[in-house]
């Protein structure tokens, strides 16, 4: 049953990158390899937005495409947010407290993917 569930949570992951790459990579390059071997590109402006929350110091360590955790462990359509400068720029973005960590809510994923939909992407765990 395990080794089911594990090959189900690969095919809905399929769509993640294979490496993912730095704001600033991003801006020199927005795009990236997916697993599945298609390519995933960043829209500029979502970009543009991401480099007015972040000194340009933090441009090489935000990672992206920003992950958002879908377990169900977490609330049902409630997601989680990982890492220092990710979680600096959603608290920006949804006007939260910032913290190394963080749970949004389906209206806070809502409006977060309405705003940064090609610089965010959701994963699933079990």
């Amino acid at each position: 049953m395990e080794e089911v569930i594990l090959r189900e949570l690969a095919k809905l992951n399929a769509h993640l990158p294979k490496k993912r790459i730095s704001l600033k990579e991003a801006l020199e390059n927005p795009e990236i390899e997916l697993a599945d071997g298609g390519v995933h590109r960043f829209k500029s402006s979502e970009l543009e937005l991401l480099k007015t929350l972040l000194p340009e110091k933090d441009w090489e360590s935000l990672k992206l495409p920003i992950l958002i955790e879908m377990n169900p462990k977490f609330g049902k359509g409630a997601g989680r947010i990982r890492g220092l400068l990710e979680c600096k720029v959603v608290a920006k973005l949804l006007g939260k407290r910032e913290n190394e960590e963080m749970i949004l809510y389906l209206p806070e994923i809502a409006e977060l993917r309405a705003r940064l939909s090609t610089v965010t992407e959701y994963f699933f765990t079990a």
